[in-house]
């Protein structure tokens, strides 16, 4: 059964697929950035109501963080961000296509911002581009 999540009043996904490019369905046998073969770019799933659980599941930071503004929507962006609550981490997914995408801002000070206070919880931040984990420190501090 499908768990109640709180979508940021006002945010939807319309016209954007971006997780259906950057993440992996088991379900589907699909590999991280590929297109789905259910996805219909820009517009969503052609199966939308028969859609595997994970994706049923499945909320990107944008739509369940009120404090990511517009330009975190997926589609703007290229990033996907989530947050793995068990294993400690978030994890945003940049769409190769774009590799800069999170080093631009403001996404990436808010990435190192991220680190920061992953660090000092014992928790961690990644960036997933294609086939490359990029584990992001914070900023050094200077004296």
């Amino acid at each position: 059964m499908s768990q109640q999540v709180e979508v940021v009043p006002g945010r939807n996904c319309d016209g954007c697929t971006m997780c259906c490019k950057l993440l992996s369905v088991a379900e589907l046998d699909k590999p991280p950035v590929s297109w789905c073969t259910l996805c219909d770019v820009k517009v969503g799933c052609n199966a939308y109501a028969g859609r595997p659980t994970e994706c049923r599941d499945f909320y990107c930071g944008y739509l369940l963080d009120p404090t990511l503004d517009e330009r975190w929507k997926p589609s703007h962006c290229k990033l996907v961000v989530t947050r793995e609550e068990q294993l400690g981490e978030t994890l945003i997914h940049n769409d190769p296509a774009r590799p800069d995408a999170w080093r631009r801002e403001p996404f990436h000070s808010q990435i190192l911002a991220w680190a920061g206070a992953a660090v000092a919880q014992g928790r961690k931040v990644i960036i997933w581009q294609g086939d490359a984990k990029i584990a992001v420190l914070p900023e050094a501090q200077t004296a």
